[in-house]
């Protein structure tokens, strides 16, 4: 181990060394990495732990399937967009399915009792529902339920009027036990770990203070670094970006909820009714925070009339990267048709940010 780690990530990793489970050095391995400063004299280090981080998952879950009675498999599309629906009660998901008219009551069933999902064509895609209760999680075999939140594009989850701050809570930890946390963009926090200068908080957030985060950071033995925050950064979100977890889009389904509260953007949270009114389908597809890219390449007449499915805010080098990262290196420029095939095709660079439905032909060098 390098000699110029800051204290509290050498006592970090001696609660690394200390741990007597893999799924604890898993997570002080996660939060020892995000204490490493990030410089060149690190690189090495850092790298190391990501590797040690990868292979203790690749064990955890290897060790899971061991125990369980059937192999695990569960595939998804390339143009599938996957909703996990989460309830904390079994009833409430087969009467929130039923409610969509889109699905056999048979089907239903069979998609709550053997975590199959349920499919229905979406204009040229295809969006899938997988419903997933507390009594199903402590009852069904661990790495496949991991398996279906890891591929996952976006967590519905179902709140009553009653309880939904507990039920979030509930449903917060549970996902956390997976390595998984859920938050909107808006959400987000992004923290980069340095060696000295203390702590700089960037941009502020509604639900946490300058003081609040310095206090939280102190608490967590971290000296120094830059925390990022988003206009509705919370604690929970702070928390968990820091550990490393990752992070999955989310939809609140709910009457009278408390936004405050639950520590959420007002637009994550929408009720049965106006989710029925504005249309299932398209009110998931945009909650999932992706879009639909078309390519065309440079020798073809006219686009691939199958979309390339990726994350809102990407760019086109983003999407070169996303085809291969040779292609990323080598990209000159690109070619995008927006509002149709027909129109005019506007000459772009690598920063240029792409919207739903767009098509792109790369250039490289």
């Amino acid at each position: 181990m390098v000699t110029n780690l800051p204290p509290q990530a050498e006592a970090q990793y001696k609660k690394v060394v200390a741990s007597k489970s893999k799924e604890e050095k898993l997570e002080n391995l996660r939060i020892f990495l995000s204490m490493i400063p990030e410089h060149k004299g690190t690189e090495k280090l850092r790298a190391q732990v990501k590797r040690q981080i990868s292979r203790l998952q690749e064990e955890i879950v290897t060790e899971k399937k061991r125990r369980s009675i059937r192999a695990v498999t569960f595939e998804k599309g390339e143009t599938t967009v996957l909703t996990v629906v989460l309830a904390e009660d079994k009833k409430l998901l087969h009467e929130f399915l039923a409610c969509f008219r889109l699905f056999d009551e048979e089907l239903v069933l069979e998609s709550l009792n053997e975590l199959k999902p349920l499919s229905a064509g979406f204009e040229d895609i295809v969006l899938s529902f997988i419903p997933l209760s507390s009594s199903m999680v402590e009852s069904q075999r661990y790495s496949l339920i991991q398996t279906i939140l890891l591929k996952s594009d976006l967590m519905l989850l179902l709140l009553s009027v009653e309880n939904p701050v507990e039920e979030f809570n509930l449903a917060k930890e549970m996902l956390r036990r997976f390595g998984i946390y859920v938050a909107s963009k808006k959400s987000m926090a992004v923290f980069k770990s340095l060696g000295t200068g203390g702590v700089t908080v960037l941009n502020k957030s509604r639900f946490l203070s300058e003081e609040e985060v310095n206090s939280f950071m102190r608490e967590r033995g971290v000296g120094s670094g830059i925390v990022n925050l988003s206009e509705y950064t919370s604690l929970y979100t702070l928390e968990s970006s820091i550990r490393g977890l990752q992070r999955k889009n989310l939809l609140i389904v709910g009457e009278k909820i408390p936004i405050d509260q639950l520590g959420v953007p007002e637009d994550s949270v929408v009720s049965l009714k106006q989710l029925l009114e504005d249309g299932v389908l398209k009110t998931v597809f945009k909650a999932s925070g992706l879009i639909r890219i078309y390519l065309k390449p440079p020798s073809a007449a006219s686009p691939s009339s199958k979309p390339m499915l990726v994350d809102e805010e990407t760019t086109i080098r983003g999407l070169a990267s996303k085809i291969h990262r040779d292609l990323s290196e080598k990209l000159k420029y690109a070619r995008l048709w927006r509002g149709g095939f027909s129109s005019k095709p506007l000459r772009v660079g690598s920063s240029f940010k792409l919207l739903d439905r767009d098509v792109v032909e790369l250039r490289t060098k």
